[in-house]
């Protein structure tokens, strides 16, 4: 009976050991986290000016959890890269999505080092896939966030707002990096927020812009941001619109927040997406979330 105590004595200080030692990756990368308070929220498009797959609206419970200050910044990605020597699955294949001066193509060399614009360490990385962020996670001991968790934090625990910032127009710091008139001078935006000037083209640095209600940044704009749960049947009963992905729903993950290229209709809190796992692209990266106190 003592042995077998000692022997579980033993392997809980080694689980606890080996937390420890995750938890110290996440540290080491420099990401600063926020806590967010549990509550229940009215998920989905509470504006009715949304899409069919942001329905039917639902009461849902979230408990605390803490969430990234800012997304997953190029530095932070590249000390994981360096720690580990992982690969990113368009590094793999040996093309990717990138700029190429007039559009968004696949190339030869591109990947989260070479999206075809200019990055610095502070600007959240890009042409991460899920399985990318997946592998990031796992090394640093913290996690995706679930789209629930998202979206009430995007809100502010839940408001009823339309983006991070509130239902209005974005206005200087008060909005984030979109679609905006700056980018339609360099990007060929096919609608955009018209009188809105964000003053960047592609990525802004993690933390332009003011923060939400809870000191997150870039809830809204920036990069799409992968989330953990798969996209299916939203909260009830109806399935997601084909429009926005055309893969079977058992593969398919989810993305929110919208882009330095998304305009207002995708830039909602509610707006959802989803994207196979191994999808990469220029303006897809991902912020990181715990369950427990850093």
């Amino acid at each position: 009976m003592q042995s077998t105590i000692r022997r579980l004595l033993f392997l809980l200080l080694i689980a606890g050991l080996f937390l420890t030692c995750r938890e110290k990756k996440v540290v080491e990368t420099g990401i600063e986290f926020v806590k967010v308070s549990g509550g229940q929220f009215q998920m989905g498009d509470t504006f009715g000016d949304g899409d069919s797959d942001e329905q039917p609206v639902t009461e849902t419970r979230v408990g605390e959890f803490y969430l990234g200050k800012t997304e997953v910044t190029v530095a932070q990605y590249r000390h994981f890269v360096q720690a580990t020597g992982y690969v990113t699955e368009a590094e793999k294949e040996g093309s990717g999505w990138a700029w190429t001066g007039t559009k968004i193509d696949r190339i030869p060399g591109a990947s989260w080092r070479n999206p075809g614009f200019e990055q610095g360490d502070s600007h959240p990385v890009v042409n991460v896939s899920w399985n990318d962020a997946m592998a990031f996670c796992e090394w640093a001991g913290c996690r995706l966030p679930a789209e629930k968790e998202w979206e009430y934090a995007c809100r502010s625990r839940g408001e009823k707002i339309k983006y991070s910032w509130g239902s209005d127009w974005p206005r200087a710091d008060q909005g984030g990096n979109l679609a905006d008139e700056s980018g339609a001078a360099g990007y060929p935006f096919k609608n955009w927020f018209k009188g809105y000037t964000d003053g960047f083209v592609f990525t802004a640095p993690a933390g332009s812009f003011a923060a939400n209600g809870l000191g997150l940044f870039d809830m809204t704009g920036n990069v799409l941001e992968w989330c953990s749960d798969l996209y299916e049947e939203y909260l009830g009963y109806l399935p997601p619109n084909r429009e926005f992905s055309s893969l079977p729903m058992e593969r398919s993950r989810v993305l929110r927040g919208g882009s330095w290229a998304d305009d207002p209709a995708y830039s909602r809190c509610s707006e959802r997406a989803g994207q196979d796992p191994s999808f990469a692209y220029p303006f897809i990266g991902f912020r990181v979330a715990l369950s427990g106190k850093p």
